[in-house]
């Protein structure tokens, strides 16, 4: 597998895509927590801005699903397309993040989705790596 292509699939293996998009939602809400009980453990002790970056970037994350949620059915389709077409690499991954991410942060007046839409594609290409590997005929 190389950073652009990926080998084409006869099918989509749906079970998997879908798997791969619970998993890129939910990560970030999982590590907000992390952040948010590190807050909770060192407030008393962090500089006031310090303490305050910790808990909003924190909030952020743990919140961060009741978009991302919404952008995974935007995006699942896509991703099948080019998983199909054999074009689900790691920067197809990221450019369609990157574009998803541009779209609602237009909408949002907010810098900050388009990072969060290439963590959340880049997530899902890892997550669906993992789950089944691409480098090998599909299998059902």
């Amino acid at each position: 597998m190389s950073l652009i292509q990926s080998p084409p699939q006869l099918d989509t293996p749906w079970r998997h895509l879908l798997t791969a998009a619970g998993v890129a939602v939910a990560l970030p809400c999982g590590l907000g927590l992390v952040v948010l009980g590190l807050f909770n453990l060192l407030h008393t002790t962090l500089p006031t801005d310090a303490g305050i970056l910790l808990w909003a970037g924190g909030m952020t994350l743990m919140l961060s699903p009741f978009v991302s949620a919404a952008a995974m059915l935007l995006v699942v389709p896509v991703a099948s397309l080019l998983i199909r077409l054999g074009w689900f690499g790691w920067l197809p991954a990221g450019a369609l993040g990157l574009a998803l991410g541009g779209v609602i942060g237009q909408m949002m007046q907010t810098a900050l989705a388009a990072p969060f839409g290439v963590a959340s594609l880049l997530i899902l290409r890892a997550a669906l790596g993992l789950l089944r590997p691409m480098g090998r005929a599909a299998a059902p």
